[in-house]
Parts: structure tokens; C-alpha cells; sequence
């Protein structure tokens, strides 16, 4: 089994940080080759970090971005000609810190045309400047795996030629992220996902991340949530108990420069947990007035 896969990064120092790194070995272990693309101007001591292939030049088209540049120099290489498997995988996540292989093995008779680890069963459209919740089913793109019949087709190049720069975050996702899995469903392929176990929650990545490292296979933990920026969807109070020494200090070399400044609550995880427990998991709406809520009284419990 031959794989490709197309890793995108993005660093606020312009660096490659150790994480990251270790997410290229822990790939190298899969995949026959790697294709790195940062939308950094990366320093020539940066690159030299890398055994891989290398592409790092500034855009603004995000992930997706990164994505249809690997692509397009994949086809150039001629490195697609014997692959059978095309991963499109970010740096959005620590890790992983689980065996990609289990991950394969676990798909390596399983028909589908395109999987992902997990999928997001919600997703949202943006309609007039603002976002409407919907059932939209997809493969979240932080781990996208097509196979040969998928990537060799028209409707795939078509779509990842497409990739353009957009007005916000949110277009991005509607038009790449959940695009994707709708333009190839929509041709005929079939997706999955790996580790189905919450996938009637919305983001079980983020609201059930705790959970889902610890009864699963799911080998990653989402940047963003060490990061604090989902400090109202969840808690990560007590998250090195899940790793070892090594990892920890891997983690906390990036969260050095990338953490934002932690609310001043100092609320008990019991507490905190059972209240994002029973948040909705469906209208944003709802979601928004709850957190505000949420906000003030973890804010009232520590005076």
C-alpha cells in the first residue's frame, strides 16, 4: 500500500516546530512520502529540519490551500501514479500520540472511497453574513484520506482547483471543508470514518475530546483546545494526566507561544464538566445564550 500524504502548516513565528516534526516521523511510518506545504516564508534552517518534500510560500487560502498546492505538485512529480491512498492532514492537532497504524488497519477492507477519523455530523451555511445550523454530515479535513479512483477523478481535481482565497473562516469551512464531502458524495463516492463513537454529538473533537482520546483509538488532541480557545465549549482542566512526560513537554514547548491567557475561574472540573455535558449539541443559538450564561456563573463561583 502506497501513500502520499500532503501535510499543511502554519506557524505565527514562522517556525516548524517539534510537534509538528513528530507529526512528519509518525506519518513517515504510513506513508511512502510526504509533501509538506507551509503558507509560511519559511527560512532555509527551517526547511533543512525536513526530510521531505518541501513548499513554503505565503497565501491565504488556509488548509485547503496548502492542500491543492501539494496536490498540484504531486501531479508534477509524477508521485500519484502508483499511489493508492492521498491523506490531506493538517497541524491543527497534537500528535498522534496513538499508532497511525491501528488507524489503517482498522480501514484496510472497508470499501468506501473516502474516510476520515471522525466526521461532524452538524455544520453550518452562511447565509446573508450569517451562519444557519444544519445536518451536513462530513469529514472533518484535519485527517482526509481519498483513494486512487477519488483523487484521479475529474470531480475531485475540479473541486481542489477551485481553492481560493475567501472573505472569512466561515466560507472557508462551508466552501472546503464541508464542500468537499458533499461535492463527492454528491458524484457518487461513499465516506466513512474510523472511530464513529460520538458522532451524534456535534465536534466530538472539541465537546467530547476527553472522552474520545480516553475510549477510543483516536490518537490526537485538537491544538485548539490547549490552546484555550474553547474555553466555552469545554474544559481541559487536567489534560497532562492523559499523557506521558514526553509528550507533555512536546505540547508545552508550542503552548508557550501559542496559548491564549486562561479565563480567571478557577471553578472545580466537576463542575465545569457537568455543566458543558449537558450544553446543546445542535442549535448554535441555544449554544450562544448558554455559554454567556455559563460564563457568568463559573465567574460567580470563584468569588
Amino acid at each position: 500500500m502506497k501513500r502520499i500524504a500532503i501535510l499543511a502548516h502554519f506557524d505565527k513565528k514562522n517556525i516548524i516546530d517539534d510537534y509538528v516534526l513528530f507529526y512528519v516521523e509518525e506519518l513517515k511510518k504510513v506513508c511512502s512520502d510526504i509533501i509538506f506545504v507551509s503558507c509560511c516564508d519559511l527560512s532555509q534552517e527551517e526547511l533543512d529540519k525536513l526530510d521531505c518534500h518541501k513548499i513554503a510560500k505565503k497565501h491565504n487560502e488556509y488548509d485547503f490551500g496548502s492542500y491543492k498546492r501539494g496536490f498540484i505538485y504531486a501531479k508534477e512529480k509524477n508521485l500519484l501514479e502508483n499511489c493508492n491512498e492521498l491523506l490531506f492532514v493538517n497541524d491543527s492537532c497534537y500528535g498522534p500520540f496513538k499508532p497511525l497504524e491501528k488507524i489503517f488497519s482498522d480501514m484496510e477492507n472497508n470499501t468506501c472511497d473516502f474516510w476520515g477519523i471522525t466526521k461532524n455530523k452538524y455544520a453550518f451555511k452562511v447565509v446573508k453574513n450569517r451562519t444557519k445550523d444544519c445536518y451536513i454530515p462530513h469529514v472533518q479535513s484535519y485527517f482526509f484520506v481519498l483513494k486512487k479512483n477519488v483523487f484521479n477523478s475529474q470531480v475531485f481535481e475540479e473541486f481542489i482547483n477551485s481553492v481560493r482565497e475567501e472573505e472569512n473562516k466561515n466560507l472557508i469551512i462551508e466552501k472546503y471543508e464541508i464542500g468537499l464531502t458533499t461535492t463527492l458524495e454528491k458524484a457518487g463516492f461513499v465516506s466513512d470514518c474510523t472511530i464513529k463513537k460520538f458522532y451524534k454529538y456535534n465536534n466530538p473533537t472539541v465537546y467530547k475530546w476527553r472522552k474520545l482520546y480516553e475510549q477510543t483509538d483516536f490518537p490526537f488532541v485538537k491544538c485548539s483546545l490547549l490552546r484555550l480557545n474553547n474555553t466555552l465549549h469545554t474544559t481541559v482542566d487536567g489534560w497532562k494526566e492523559l499523557f506521558n512526560d514526553e509528550q507533555v513537554k512536546l505540547i508545552e514547548k508550542n503552548l508557550c507561544y501559542t496559548q491564549k491567557r486562561p479565563l480567571k475561574h478557577t471553578c472545580p472540573r466537576v463542575i465545569k464538566e457537568f455543566m458543558f455535558n449537558h450544553l446543546p449539541n445542535k442549535k448554535m443559538k441555544s449554544r450562544m445564550i448558554i455559554r454567556a450564561l455559563l460564563k457568568s456563573v463559573l465567574s460567580f463561583l470563584t468569588d
